[in-house]
């Protein structure tokens, strides 16, 4: 997987990059969060060494944390190069490499709390930090589709996945940040619901 030349800070202590990847035709986004116990990566991407070096400079890395089954990406190699664990969501086990795994409704030791989304990929999970709520594939934000709910045929029970996304809306909502796409910086939760009630 090409490395991203480079990072873009979203807000202080929220860190975004992404990749094209050509074998599934789609950008392959990512984020860093600067937690109070150090940086926690959500489904990294190969991040370039100079451009990683320069994130990290008077930073810690805490962990990695996997949204789904689908999402080891770069995991495996910067949980080497940095000495962190990789977490994913317990219904992923047997099919991504972790070292710790987390259920729904945990509060991991970086602060961020994990919303577990049945019905999409296996131990898929959305993520929430501090008004930033971070999405694995349930919620895309990619062309050719936008901002949108998974389509139904990358989906294991649409009509389930559609129902378990109303979880969300009980969150704070200030910043949409997507494992597929840019980031939604401006009227986040409102953007939200409209996707989540089909508005």
């Amino acid at each position: 997987m090409k490395a991203a030349a480079e990072y873009q800070i979203v807000r202080p202590g929220l860190f975004f990059w992404q990749v094209y990847e050509p074998s599934v035709k789609t950008d392959l986004s990512c984020c860093a969060l600067e937690t109070p116990r150090g940086l926690v990566f959500c489904d990294p991407v190969p991040l370039a060494p100079e451009a990683l070096e320069e994130m990290m400079d008077g930073r810690t890395a805490h962990e990695i944390v996997l949204t789904n089954a689908n999402h080891e990406r770069g995991a495996a190699a910067l949980a080497r190069r940095l000495g962190v664990e990789v977490w994913a969501g317990a219904g992923a086990k047997g099919a991504v490499a972790a070292g710790r795994w987390y259920g729904d409704g945990e509060a991991l030791s970086g602060g961020v709390e994990t919303i577990s989304l049945e019905g999409f990929a296996a131990g898929e999970t959305a993520l929430w930090w501090d008004g930033v709520l971070i999405m694995g594939d349930a919620l895309i934000h990619a062309p050719p589709y936008g901002f949108a709910v998974l389509p139904e045929k990358y989906c294991g029970d649409y009509d389930k996945g559609r129902v378990e996304l109303r979880k969300l809306l009980g969150y704070r909502v200030e910043i949409l940040m997507f494992a597929h796409g840019l980031p939604i910086v401006a009227r986040a939760r409102e953007r939200l619901a409209g996707v989540v009630e089909g508005t």
